[in-house]
């Protein structure tokens, strides 16, 4: 059998001195670098290595991905930091109107009237309703970002829906004094879609219409078919939106320029949740606006033949 062989004065690496001396050469002709002196291998600092075209790839397409992981690290912070100001800022204040009514009602209730105590009790449910809203919203954020929401797609006819949600909101219009007019063009509005979702939907663009519109004012919704889609318009007299406000429209967490005209609550979600539900339904939906001229908020969902 034949030996190893050294190869003598042969060196791999280079740096101000030579490190690697000898090779040894085995039976089968294959070289084995032979080290000499470790500690001083690992005392260099300046070790030039000679690394392939797809070594220098690999190691510029890691560093990209370690670069892209450490911003959506940094986006994910912020979003935690957002979150948590948030939900605290939300659920302080309507828990403080609860336990305020609550303890006034316990200390003074001989002294209350019937109507003193339903107005607390009022200020009660609208407190808790408030808390209800936002902890729904979080949980649809929740729902939509871990691809954990389920939808059953079927047809629908989009008119019945937006009928019984304008009776629903007949008090609210009355209370604002807003004259709601719904512009048809046809009976039905065959659509395919997810019908609970699609009632969360139109609900939250109707109350955010009713919402950010001053008194005696006017909403207009509109519904048409086309080729491939059926289209809701809901157009207002509001305050309108800045360039600002509409680029950030639709992301989570908005806080707006523009503000309710009667206090009412807004979590800052809902037009993040009603985008993601559109574009799950193969839909789309955008607003158009100048800041004074209020808002048209569009909204289309794949037709039903």
């Amino acid at each position: 059998m034949k030996k190893n062989t050294l190869k003598k004065n042969t060196s791999l690496f280079y740096n101000e001195e030579r490190i690697l001396e000898e090779i040894i050469i085995n039976s089968s002709g294959k070289e084995i670098p032979l080290v000499k002196d470790y500690a001083r291998l690992l005392k260099q600092t300046k070790l030039l290595v000679k690394i392939s075209d797809k070594q220098q790839y690999q190691l510029t397409e890691l560093a990209e991905k370690i670069k892209i992981k450490n911003q959506n690290l940094i986006e994910l912070d912020r979003e935690k930091n957002d979150f948590l100001g948030i939900v605290a800022h939300d659920l302080k204040n309507p828990l403080n109107a609860i336990q305020g009514s609550a303890a006034f009602i316990k200390e003074a209730l001989e002294e209350l009237s019937q109507k003193e105590i339903l107005e607390l009790i009022d200020m009660i449910e609208q407190a808790s309703r408030q808390m209800f809203f936002l902890v729904s919203n979080l949980l649809d954020v929740n729902a939509i970002e871990s691809g954990k929401m389920n939808l059953v797609i079927t047809t629908i006819d989009l008119l019945p829906i937006l009928q019984n949600l304008l009776i629903h909101y007949k008090a609210r219009l009355k209370a604002k004094q807003i004259s709601l007019k719904l512009h048809l063009s046809e009976s039905k509005y065959l659509v395919l879609a997810d019908q609970n979702i699609l009632y969360q939907i139109l609900d939250n663009l109707i109350s955010n219409a009713i919402k950010y519109s001053p008194l005696n004012k006017k909403i207009d919704i509109y519904l048409g078919k086309e080729l491939k889609i059926v289209r809701c318009e809901i157009k207002d007299e509001g305050q309108g939106l800045s360039e600002l406000d509409q680029n950030m429209l639709f992301n989570k967490f908005t806080r707006l320029t523009a503000k309710p005209t009667a206090n009412e609550h807004s979590t800052g979600l809902g037009l993040f949740i009603v985008k993601k539900l559109v574009e799950m339904m193969q839909g789309e939906v955008w607003c158009e606006s100048k800041l004074g001229d209020g808002c048209k908020f569009t909204v289309t969902f794949p037709i039903s033949s």
